[in-house]
């Protein structure tokens, strides 16, 4: 016989009784649980690599737990799309007589053979793809033979990127090292790895890489800062993983496929009275998760045995009572004959719970992902979604800025004109009354 529970603790099911058992009492989540994901392998010889997480594959763990959640991938890739909006344009900046600034859209000969060469909105979009996942980006420079203009700019997938170990207190962040085969013994010097020097952003960065001559190609690294972090930045959305919400939301998943291989033969309905569990153990409030999920499957196998027993002894359990809050004797246990209309909806709490933080750590609000998961599937209002995205927009700007900082670098190496800015080509949906649902605005 098989017992099993949801993550939260608040169902079972007895699969030699054919019943679902409703618990009347959760265990949650394990708090400050990390996720469970793991799919490292020791790594040994890179005492040169400043490792990424503990062995050096945190960003491999991070996207293999991003393809097991039916919302986290896609929220991280609805941010970089809504950040990236209607794409990277250029225009000369000037002010009215008002002090107002005006923003011009020009071609440029010079501008323009960059950004063809470049593939300028595959590097927009792939920079913000790694912001939003990692908080940090790695762009490639490619200078002309002469190092006297930057001709290229392409972002290195941040998976491959390490930093080397600094060796002095000046040596921080100086040379990154890319290599697709981190997750399978991959070393600094072994043949797969390509060594990149590093532009300080802070300093004076253009002068700065006029004075090198150590390579053609260089990167300039962009975070999202975080607290207490100096080589790798840690994605406020981490959150969900730590905190133990997404193994919630893949044990529901499981739970869920182990109850449909028997949803056909469920018969019974066992719903347990919250009391029943201080009545049964006197210490209940004080005992941790695991201790109490191993007392929940002893008493859904007593339930089985007694259930199915011949002498009779299933009435009597079914009449125990036990004392509730005010002091009344209720049923300890009721049981119903199982139809499918009890059967709908059953975990959904679980699931959009699990869900919401996925958002929430994110920072997204659920109405602009569209149905959210759970028992009431709606969406929110077209009026809802409106101000969510509105205020998604208005509070994305440094995010957008990262990536436009590399461009106005490239911009003062190449001496291209002063006033010369980049920017997001970004909607803000209006109301219909204004006489239109769409109004473009540059950031």
């Amino acid at each position: 016989m098989s017992v099993y529970i949801n993550p939260s603790g608040s169902f079972g099911f007895i699969e030699g009784t054919n019943a679902l058992v409703k618990l009347g009492t959760a265990t949650g989540p394990t708090p400050g649980a990390a996720t469970t994901n793991s799919l490292v392998k020791p790594i040994g010889g890179n005492a040169d690599v400043a490792f990424w997480g503990e062995d050096n594959l945190f960003p491999q763990q991070v996207v293999a737990d991003m393809e097991e959640n039916t919302s986290l991938a896609t929220m991280l890739q609805w941010k970089a799309k809504a950040w990236y909006g209607g794409g990277l344009i250029y225009g000369l900046v000037t002010f009215d007589e008002k002090g107002e600034e005006v923003f011009k859209q020009v071609r440029l000969p010079e501008v323009q053979e960059f950004i063809r060469r470049s593939n300028l909105k595959r590097f927009g979009i792939e920079a913000l793809v790694d912001i939003s996942v990692f908080s940090q980006a790695f762009p490639e420079l490619i200078l002309s033979r002469d190092r006297k203009q930057i001709v290229s700019v392409s972002t290195q997938d941040a998976c491959y990127c390490r930093y080397a170990k600094a060796k002095t207190a000046n040596d921080i962040m100086k040379r990154l090292y890319i290599n697709a085969n981190w997750a399978n013994g991959g070393r600094y010097d072994d043949e797969y790895t390509t060594t990149v020097p590093v532009l300080d952003p802070y300093y004076d960065a253009v002068e700065g890489l006029r004075a090198r001559t150590d390579g053609f190609k260089y990167i300039y690294p962009i975070s999202f800062p975080s607290p207490d972090k100096s080589e790798y930045q840690l994605a406020s959305w981490n959150t969900v993983r730590r905190s133990g919400w997404l193994d919630m939301a893949k044990a529901v998943l499981e739970f869920k496929r182990n109850l449909m291989k028997q949803y056909l033969s469920i018969e019974w309905m066992i719903e347990v009275h919250p009391e029943y569990w201080k009545w049964k153990f006197k210490d209940w409030d004080d005992k941790d998760e695991e201790e109490r999920r191993r007392l929940i499957k002893q008493e859904l196998t007593t339930f089985s045995d007694v259930m199915t027993g011949s002498n009779g002894a299933g009435k009597s359990l079914m009449t125990t009572t036990v004392q509730n809050s005010k002091g009344e004797d209720v049923a300890a246990f009721k049981v119903t004959p199982m139809d499918k209309k009890m059967s709908e909806g059953l975990l959904n709490e679980d699931s959009q719970e699990a869900h919401s933080h996925v958002f929430t750590a994110g920072g997204v609000a659920p109405t602009l992902m569209g149905i959210q998961p759970g028992k009431n599937m709606g969406a929110g209002s077209g009026s809802d979604a409106r101000v969510a995205f509105n205020n998604f927009i208005s509070t994305s700007t440094f995010e957008q800025d990262l990536v436009l900082e590399v461009l106005h670098f490239i911009r003062d190496y190449n001496g291209w004109p002063e006033n010369l800015e980049f920017r997001f080509k970004q909607p803000l949906i209006m109301t219909m009354d204004k006489g239109k649902q769409v109004q473009q605005q540059t950031s």
